[in-house]
């Protein structure tokens, strides 16, 4: 008798300790006088989206809304205090104005072979020498150069939406976007043709699938690395499927070979690291001018290898195939719920073409006006990361308040709730281009539009992005219409699996070649 009260002693008291260290923090937010949402032990605020009830973008969305009157608040992830944003100054000042203290996404890199030390989680003075060397690939007079690639890729794609015209049946339309991203990606970024229009058996295909379907496993452990780093870093978790990493290290292990021992110059993105490799600096810096002494000392302390340069071509194309694709496909999703909006569109899109003796270039695109608008309102009703979040590097007193965060914290800046808010976007759930006229973006305050972040650390890649999704769309409505069909599902259900925003069910619609 006495040994099984003992037991239950035992593990009472166990069970107490464990309760008392996951709520050992859970007075951080009231001692500070900051307003939050009582947390549940072992999840803190987001219970729902880490047993995957909500998808990341509703579960933003829930939150953002949680005070709606107050310009920051605090919240818990795990056990971790968080502070969420609320008040588009306070995104300027955390973004820009100090940024020097939020340098960092804090995200943790396990083990040195792992394809995760890339641009987007490296910190300090290596991320800003890596992130000044990398800048010359992505200027518009880069991409002006290389846009006959991006024409190649969007031919090649159009005979593939013509062939799928003919067969009058609906099509998975992030799918056949996908096929194109991957091509353009692998041309432009890599001189590789890699045929995935044609090819779906092709190795980059089957990889960027396995990429776009992470396992809950992978996605519970993205979204909990920056709660729990110690523990992340202590069971060395890699969240990339060792086959993925795989074939990226051999795929660039191959080009390095050959591009060095041929003497191969393709003027690409795998030539600028090469070079970073091979010179541990290039001859320009990113803002086309010599760098000058400070840089040059910071550039001295890169230090690429086959690993590192793996792992920048990983994040290029993880990037670049899953947000540009997933954006082609809500923007079709969206013009074939809007017949108006999608024929307008497709004229601004036939004038700028015709006005250039009917060949689509670069400087056709820029004269696009309106699918500018439709692209941004698409970005903005579905952004591609739901949320971003930076790390406190030093002391910070939020401004205009007595509140100071300590070392360590992390601050979220709710993307789609921004998107979504009614004050600053009047009925969000409708499709409305107008919203993005130069008239209306001067009346908004422009730190609530963020689909791709803000300040030094803001996508490198935007511009080439927003390329490659134009073109992507311009393929389509060039000689076609989309429609919604018996499979088109409105509103659509977001993916509760994912960490960038897209479909659970997917984006079916029937392509109309016009006669």
């Amino acid at each position: 008798m006495w040994n099984i009260l003992e037991q239950f002693l035992l593990l009472g008291l166990l069970l107490g300790i464990i309760y008392c260290f996951f709520t050992s923090t859970f007075d951080f937010w009231k001692n500070r006088g900051v307003p939050f949402r009582k947390p549940i032990v072992l999840f803190g605020n987001f219970a729902s989206l880490l047993l995957f009830q909500k998808s990341l973008p509703e579960g933003i969305k829930d939150m953002y809304e949680w005070f709606k009157d107050e310009r920051y608040f605090g919240a818990f992830r795990v056990m971790s205090p968080v502070l969420i944003l609320r008040d588009p100054d306070l995104v300027k000042d955390i973004c820009v104005k100090s940024f020097a203290c939020f340098t960092n996404r804090g995200i943790p890199v396990n083990s040195q072979n792992s394809l995760s030390a890339h641009l987007f989680n490296l910190e300090g003075k290596r991320w800003k020498s890596l992130r000044s060397k990398l800048t010359p690939a992505f200027s518009s007079g880069k991409l002006k150069r290389m846009f006959y690639l991006l024409a190649e890729c969007g031919e090649e794609f159009q005979k593939l939406i013509d062939a799928s015209s003919e067969t009058h049946r609906p099509f998975e339309i992030r799918e056949l976007a996908a096929k194109f991203t991957i091509d353009v990606i692998g041309s432009c970024a890599f001189g590789i043709q890699i045929n995935a229009l044609t090819d779906e058996e092709s190795e980059f295909h089957r990889t960027a699938k396995k990429l776009s379907k992470p396992s809950y496993t992978a996605t519970l452990w993205r979204m909990l690395r920056t709660a729990m780093p110690k523990l992340y870093k202590f069971l060395d978790v890699q969240v990339i499927d060792p086959e993925v990493s795989k074939f990226f290290k051999n795929v660039v292990s191959q080009m390095i070979n050959e591009r060095e021992e041929h003497g191969i110059k393709r003027h690409d993105f795998m030539d600028l690291l090469i070079e970073l490799k091979n010179k541990g600096s290039l001859d320009e810096c990113g803002s086309g001018q010599v760098c000058n002494d400070e840089d040059e000392k910071i550039t001295e302390e890169i230090e690429l290898d086959e690993n590192s340069i793996a792992a920048q071509a990983f994040v290029f194309f993880a990037a670049g195939y899953e947000t540009s694709s997933n954006t082609i496909a809500f923007c079709l999703h969206e013009l074939a719920l809007n017949t108006e909006i999608q024929e307008k569109t497709r004229r601004d899109i036939q004038d700028a073409i015709d006005s250039r003796n009917g060949k689509l270039s670069y400087d056709a695109i820029q004269d696009m006006k309106y699918l500018d608008m439709v692209i941004a309102e698409t970005l903005r009703k579905y952004p591609p990361a739901p949320m971003l979040s930076r790390r406190c590097e030093h002391q910070y007193q939020i401004p205009g308040s007595k509140v100071e965060l300590p070392v360590g914290m992390r601050v979220i800046i709710p993307i789609y709730g921004f998107h979504h808010d009614p004050d600053y976007y009047p009925d969000p759930a409708t499709f409305d281009p107008e919203r993005f006229t130069e008239e209306n973006k001067r009346t908004r305050h422009p730190y609530t539009y963020l689909p791709f972040g803000e300040g030094p650390r803001n996508c490198i890649g935007m511009r080439f992005a927003l390329l490659q999704i134009k073109v992507g769309v311009i393929s389509f409505l060039r000689k076609h219409r989309v429609e919604t069909c018996e499979r088109t599902i409105t509103p659509i259900k977001f993916s509760r699996r994912s960490l960038v925003t897209t479909s659970e069910k997917g984006f079916w619609l029937k392509i109309i070649q016009y006669s």
